[in-house]
């Protein structure tokens, strides 16, 4: 008997101390790649997701796979990026070819919306916080919000 009031009393610390330390984890996103990647690009690692770190981050993957320095993306290349980054890996070069010359360039990949940002920064403020990415709309900052231009 005093065996399974321990176990009893084990398994309640479990929950009790597994749904505290999820309160405290940041949110998961379960099979999202989207939201499951994003703290890969978290520079500074405070949960807070910024354009200024998604900028610093994509573009660090196309100087990478950019294997001749030209400034532009083949095909070849292209594919590094796909290999390196789960985000990245059902993407087609198309999409980041806005000039449709057959190829990336800097801009065009850099420069092209995130869809980070799309689905979670809702106040429009290039910042993704825990309360974002639980749903939850903060108020807006100063400065930006809906109607204001976001450059990432």
């Amino acid at each position: 008997m005093p065996t399974a009031r321990c176990l009893a009393f084990a398994a309640f610390a479990i929950l009790v101390g597994g749904g505290i330390a999820a309160a405290q984890a940041p949110v998961s996103g379960g099979n999202d790649v989207v939201r499951n990647t994003a703290a890969d690009w978290d520079i500074n690692h405070d949960g807070v997701y910024t354009c200024e770190e998604w900028k610093i981050y994509v573009t660090t993957l196309f100087t990478k796979a950019d294997r001749n320095h030209d400034g532009y993306l083949t095909a070849d290349e292209f594919a590094a990026i796909k290999r390196a980054d789960p985000l990245f890996a059902d993407a087609d070069l198309s999409y980041f070819d806005d000039n449709k010359d057959g190829r990336v360039s800097r801009d065009e990949f850099v420069n092209k919306p995130s869809p980070f940002f799309q689905r979670f920064d809702l106040n429009h403020d290039c910042r993704v916080t825990q309360d974002e990415l639980a749903g939850k709309k903060p108020e807006n900052r100063p400065g930006f919000g809906p109607g204001r231009q976001r450059h990432f």
